[in-house]
C-alpha cells in the first residue's frame, strides 16, 4: 500500500513532538507505589473510593456496611481501576475493604489516616501494611485537608508520622493531602515523600471550562513538583456532573479527557537518583454520595461520581475505561 508524501510529513512532525516527552519517561523504582504508576506498560488507574452505600456520619453505618455491597462496588469500578484511594480507617469496614480488593485483583492501595489523632487509626493502617506487604502496592496518607479545616494542626502530623513511620513496611511512602492553597505552607510542601494535592478548579478557577480547568489542573500540579523537588499524586480534580449550567455529565466527560489525553504521568524533572514527576493516574471519585451535599449544603458535592449510588456509570467512567483497554 501506498501512502502520500504528506502523509509521512505529518507522521515525522508528530514523532518528533512526541519523541523528547517519550524520552523523558523513565520508570521510577523508588518505591513499589512509584513503579506502579510509571509504568511504561499499564500504568496504574487509582480511584478516590468511598462505598456506594456507606454514611460514614454515623459510625455504626460502618458496621452495618454489607460485605457484598463492598464488592458489588470494586467490582462495578474494577474494569477501569486497579488501584484504590481511602480517606480514613475504621476496623469494621476498612480491612474488608482491602481483602475484596485483593480478591478482584486490585493492584495498589492509598491507605489512609482521617484524624492524624487517633492512635487507633494509626495502628490499624499500619497493621494493614505489614499484612498486604507484598501482595499490593501500598502508601498512606496522614489526614485529608484537616490543617486547611482546622481539625488538628501541623503538631499532631508531626506526632502521627513518629509514630507510623517505624510500623510501616520501608517500601511504603507517606504523603498528606490539603487543597492546593494548602502547598504553600512549606510543611505540607516537604511532609513525607510525595506530595498529595486537591486541585479543584471547580472551587479556584470557576469561570474556566472543561479543557482549561484540566490543562490549569496539570500545571498548578506541576508548580507543586518544582517546588517540592519529588513526586506529585494529584488526588482530587474534576468537574462534577451537576450542581450548575457548566457542570453536566458531558462537561464532566470533556474534563476527564482532556485531563489524562497527555499521558498520565508528566515528567517534570527526570533526574538519575529522584526523579520529579506528576501522577494524573487518580479519579475522583467512585460515586455520587448524597450524604456529602447534606452536610456541606452544596449540590455539586453529591455530584462527583464516575457512577451513580446504584453504581451505573456516567459517560466519564467511559474516560478511564478506555484507558484501562
Amino acid at each position: 500500500m501506498k501512502f502520500p508524501l504528506s502523509s509521512f510529513v505529518v507522521l515525522i512532525a508528530l514523532v518528533g513532538l512526541l519523541s523528547p516527552a517519550l524520552a523523558q519517561h523513565k520508570e521510577d523504582h523508588s518505591y513499589p507505589l512509584y513503579s506502579y504508576l510509571t509504568a511504561k506498560e499499564n500504568p496504574g488507574r487509582m480511584i478516590c473510593y468511598t462505598p456506594a452505600e456507606l454514611d460514614p456520619r454515623n459510625e455504626a453505618n460502618q458496621g452495618k456496611l454489607l460485605t457484598s455491597s463492598i464488592r458489588a462496588d470494586l467490582a462495578a469500578l474494577r474494569p477501569a481501576f486497579d488501584g484504590l484511594v481511602l480517606y480514613g480507617y475504621h476496623e469494621q469496614c476498612t480491612p474488608r475493604v482491602l481483602g475484596v480488593a485483593k480478591e478482584l485483583g486490585y493492584r495498589a492501595v492509598l491507605l489512609a489516616i482521617w484524624n492524624p489523632k487517633s492512635t487507633n487509626e494509626i495502628d490499624g493502617v499500619a497493621a494493614l501494611a505489614r499484612q498486604y506487604d507484598g501482595k499490593l502496592v501500598m502508601g498512606v496518607l496522614v489526614g485529608n485537608e484537616g490543617i486547611t479545616f482546622k481539625r488538628y494542626e501541623l503538631e499532631d502530623l508531626a506526632i502521627a508520622e513518629q509514630r507510623i513511620r517505624p510500623l510501616l513496611p520501608k517500601n511504603v511512602p507517606i504523603s498528606t493531602s490539603e487543597p492546593l492553597h494548602g502547598y504553600t505552607n512549606d510543611v505540607i510542601l516537604k511532609f513525607g515523600e510525595f506530595c498529595c494535592p486537591n486541585i479543584h478548579p471547580v472551587f479556584d478557577r470557576k469561570d474556566l471550562a472543561a479543557e482549561k480547568a484540566a490543562a490549569w489542573t496539570r500545571e498548578e500540579a506541576a508548580k507543586i513538583a518544582k517546588r517540592a523537588g519529588k513526586a506529585v499524586l494529584v488526588k482530587e480534580t474534576g468537574f462534577p456532573h451537576a450542581g450548575n449550567a457548566m457542570y453536566t455529565p458531558t462537561s464532566q466527560s470533556e474534563y476527564w479527557h482532556h485531563y489524562t489525553a497527555a499521558g498520565t504521568i508528566a515528567v517534570i524533572d527526570d533526574k538519575p537518583t529522584a526523579p520529579v514527576w506528576v501522577s494524573h493516574g487518580i479519579g475522583f471519585e467512585a460515586f455520587d454520595l448524597p450524604w456529602k451535599s447534606q452536610e456541606s449544603k452544596l449540590e455539586i458535592e453529591k455530584s462527583w461520581g464516575l457512577l451513580d449510588p446504584k453504581r451505573q456509570p456516567h459517560p466519564a467512567f467511559r474516560v478511564w475505561k478506555e484507558l484501562a483497554e
